[in-house]
């Protein structure tokens, strides 16, 4: 197995990009040893191909980028193709189950751009076939002046796509036609004033939110006939207190457990990975926190690994998942628990994925 990470430029988030940084390659999850094997334009999100050696990466820039990767030769992976995607600064990327279209959520703009792709994976055109703009704002005048997709997940039923709406604390709605091509749909839901939602995951008829700005997971029920969602629980992403900065919620990731699924939620300024128990209902109860490193962006687990990029500690850590999965609950309120890990340099890690 090896590992592609994603970086921002050297000197971190909103400086010029073009300045070296690029995909590094792990050769193995366990060590986490590392080396740059492509210069790109701020490859902060990455998403593998499911059946052909392709990568797509997410160039967050003032003109974003899709990159299309040929990584039949890990070591040495080159671009076959690249779209300008028509929003500003792409953050995210949701390959459909077909693997037929990618949806591309920006920042900046706050649009999802909708790019068809053809059996070899390449785009099928020379732009995006759609760009779905959004209004609205929210009471953080800092972080909300306008719109602000931060990422799209398929709702239950795979028949939508749903934006996580920073800017508006709303979970946007887009219907998917035949071809692959969305309609907007509504909003399917308002979550509290300056809640910020980040990113989701699914399970069942339940969505986990990561709220970046008021640092709660929000579980939303899920009813199939009006495609809308409800808020039914809230807890606080950490109960550890901020160490190198204000906390800013991150990433989040389900992984099977001992005795059932755990929720991993990255909190950046903290510097955690908080562990939560997950009811068979789906109810979530707090574990504890372990040490992530400076600035904790993405993580991933790859069968018996959990891999952590420190975005300001420009390294990356790898840990057990049986360390992470077993570990003991707080013994006090706040408590960070330090569990082994092997180290790697690399700058400014933004996401990683296997090929």
């Amino acid at each position: 197995m090896t590992l592609l990470w994603g970086t921002y430029p050297v000197a971190g988030l909103g400086t010029p990009a073009g300045l070296g940084e690029g995909i590094w390659r792990s050769a193995t999850p366990e060590s986490v040893a590392s080396e740059q094997v492509l210069e790109l334009s701020a490859p902060s999100f990455l998403v593998a191909h499911p059946t052909l050696p392709l990568v797509y990466a997410a160039c967050e820039l003032p003109a974003s980028e899709v990159a299309v990767l040929d990584v039949s030769r890990p070591a040495a992976p080159r671009i076959v193709a690249r779209l300008v995607t028509g929003g500003a600064d792409a953050c995210h990327l949701l390959l459909a189950g077909d693997a037929r279209t990618l949806y591309v959520s920006h920042y900046s703009s706050g649009d999802l751009a909708v790019v068809p792709l053809g059996e070899d994976g390449l785009p099928s055109d020379d732009a995006p076939a759609q760009l779905w703009g959004h209004a609205g704002s929210g009471p953080n005048v800092d972080r909300q002046e306008a719109p602000h997709a931060h990422s799209a997940t398929l709702a239950p039923g795979g028949r939508h796509v749903l934006v996580a709406d920073l800017g508006t604390d709303q979970l946007r709605r887009y219907r998917i036609l035949d071809g692959g091509l969305l309609e907007p749909d509504g909003i399917a839901a308002v979550l509290p004033p300056g809640a910020g939602p980040r990113h989701i995951v699914v399970r069942g008829n339940l969505l986990y939110a990561t709220c970046e700005l008021d640092h709660q997971v929000r579980t939303l029920r899920w009813d199939a006939a009006s495609s809308t969602a409800e808020v039914i629980a809230e807890r606080p992403s950490t109960m550890a207190p901020p160490r190198t900065a204000e906390l800013q919620d991150a990433h989040l990731a389900l992984v099977p457990g001992h005795t059932g699924d755990v929720l991993l939620v990255s909190v950046r300024g903290a510097d955690v990975i908080s562990v939560f128990d997950v009811a068979p209902e789906g109810e979530l109860a707090y574990r504890g926190a372990f040490d992530a490193g400076h600035w904790p962006r993405y993580f991933a687990a790859f069968d018996d690994r959990l891999v952590v990029g420190e975005e300001r500690g420009h390294r990356v850590r790898s840990y057990a998942l049986a360390d992470v999965i077993g570990m003991p609950p707080e013994l006090g309120v706040g408590e960070v628990v330090e569990l082994p890990h092997e180290v790697g340099e690399v700058p400014s890690p933004a996401c990683v994925i296997e090929v």
